[in-house]
C-alpha cells in the first residue's frame, strides 16, 4: 500500500507516534511518504520511508505562519509525485483543514492527539473550521477520553485506536542507572516538551516534599521546551538544584527511561501519555495526576498510581510508600511491563490502522 502521513516533527507524542507508525509500515513492506517540516526526532536516517519536508516560504508582509497553506500543497504534491493511496493525518490543526483545502483524491483519514481537540481545538479561532474539515473524513482518537472529547467540541465520531510500544526497545536497564543517580538513590524521570500543560514545577514541588519523607532520590528531567528554566528556578528557590538533573532531547529516551524506578507525570491534561507507556513497557511504574486517557494506560494501584491534579503532596506520598517497599515495587514492576506489551502491542495496532486505511 503507498501511504503518506503528515505530522508534526517536534518533540511531542503525535510526531513520535506518527514515526513509529510510519517506520513500522515501511519495515513491512508498505511505501510510505512521511510529510513534516523537519525530520521527526524518532525517525531514523535508515527507515524505509521517504521523508518529504514541509518548506514554508517567509513572507514578511503576511501575519505569521504560512505552515497550514505549505502543508496543503505539500501533501496535494506528494499525492501526485508517489501515487499515494491514504492519507493519514496527525494532530488536526491545522493537518485536517491543510488536507481538506488540498482537495485531495484520495481517502484521508486524521488522528486526534490531545491539545488538537482540548486546548487548541477549541479556540475559537480553529474550532469551527476544525470541525468542518474533520467531518466526512475516517476520524481516530488515541483514547476513550479523547474521542468523548471531539464528539463534544467537534460533533465527530473517532474510533479509539491507542498509541502503541515497543517492547523490544523500551525494557529495563538497571545497569544504567549509575550514570544518573549515586548508589543507594532512586531514580525519578520526567520526560516531555516542558510545555505549560505539562505542569513541570509542580513535579520540582512533589520532588522536595519527597526528600522530607526520608527518600534519598534524585529528579531526573528529560526534554526541553518553554517550562525548563522555570522547572530549574523553582529547584534553586527549593534547595534542591543539586538533586535535579536536566538532560536534553535525545533519540534514545529508552536509555535514561529504563534505568528509573519511576516516572512521573502531573500534566494538566494527558490524552494519552506514551512517556508513560513507554515507562511502563520499560517495567518502570508511573505516578501521575488522574486526568484525560491516563486511567486507560496506568492501572492504578497495578502499574503505577495515579493522584488528584495539583495534589503534589500525594503525588509525593504514594511514591514514597512504593520505593520504601522493595517487595510492592517489584510487583507493580512486573505487572508494568507485561500489561504494556499485551495490551498496547505494535504489531496489532499497526493493523488497526491498515483496516482503517482500506475501509475510509
Amino acid at each position: 500500500m503507498r501511504i503518506g502521513l503528515l505530522a508534526y516533527g517536534g518533540l511531542g507524542g503525535s510526531g513520535t507516534v506518527a514515526a513509529e507508525l510510519a517506520r513500522r509500515l515501511g519495515d513491512r513492506g508498505h511505501k510510505v511518504v512521511l510529510l513534516a517540516e523537519r525530520r521527526p526526532f524518532r525517525l531514523p536516517e535508515d527507515a524505509r520511508v521517504r521523508f518529504v519536508p514541509v518548506r514554508v516560504p517567509g513572507y514578511a508582509v503576511l501575519p505569521g505562519s504560512l505552515y497550514g497553506l505549505a502543508a496543503a500543497g505539500a501533501l496535494r504534491a506528494a499525492v501526485r509525485r508517489y501515487g499515494l493511496e491514504v492519507v493519514h493525518t496527525h494532530y488536526a490543526v491545522p493537518h485536517a483543514a491543510s488536507a481538506r483545502l488540498a482537495e485531495l483524491e484520495v481517502p484521508t483519514v486524521h488522528t486526534l492527539h490531545g491539545t488538537d481537540v482540548n486546548l487548541l481545538g477549541l479556540d475559537p479561532a480553529f474550532r469551527e473550521v476544525t470541525a468542518l474539515a474533520l467531518a466526512g473524513a475516517r476520524v481516530t482518537a488515541v483514547s476513550r477520553s479523547l474521542a468523548q472529547q471531539a464528539r463534544v467540541a467537534f460533533g465527530v465520531e473517532a474510533e479509539v485506536v491507542h498509541n502503541f510500544v515497543d517492547a523490544r526497545r523500551f525494557f529495563p536497564r538497571p545497569e544504567l542507572k549509575p550514570r544518573f543517580v549515586e548508589a543507594g538513590e532512586a531514580m525519578i524521570v520526567h520526560a516531555s516538551n516542558f510545555r505549560p500543560i505539562k505542569r513541570t514545577p509542580d513535579l520540582v514541588r512533589a520532588f522536595a516534599h519527597l526528600l522530607t519523607l526520608g527518600v534519598r532520590a534524585r529528579l531526573v528531567f528529560l526534554g526541553d521546551g518553554p517550562e525548563r528554566p522555570e522547572a530549574a528556578r523553582i529547584a534553586r528557590l527549593l534547595g534542591v538544584r543539586e538533586r535535579v538533573r536536566f538532560l536534553p532531547p535525545t533519540p534514545r529516551p529508552e536509555l535514561v527511561i529504563g534505568a528509573a524506578d519511576l516516572l512521573w507525570l502531573h500534566s494538566q491534561e494527558e490524552s494519552f501519555g506514551l512517556a508513560a507507556l513507554e515507562a511502563l513497557a520499560s517495567s518502570v511504574p508511573v505516578v501521575a495526576a488522574r486526568v484525560g486517557g491516563l486511567s486507560e494506560v496506568v492501572r492504578d494501584g497495578e502499574t503505577g498510581r495515579l493522584v488528584e491534579l495539583g495534589d503534589v503532596y500525594g503525588q509525593a506520598r504514594v511514591s514514597a510508600e512504593l520505593l520504601q517497599d522493595p517487595e510492592r515495587l517489584e510487583r507493580y514492576r512486573r505487572a508494568a511491563r507485561a500489561d504494556a506489551r499485551e495490551r498496547f502491542d505494535p504489531e496489532q495496532i499497526a493493523n488497526r490502522y491498515l483496516e482503517v486505511y482500506s475501509n475510509p
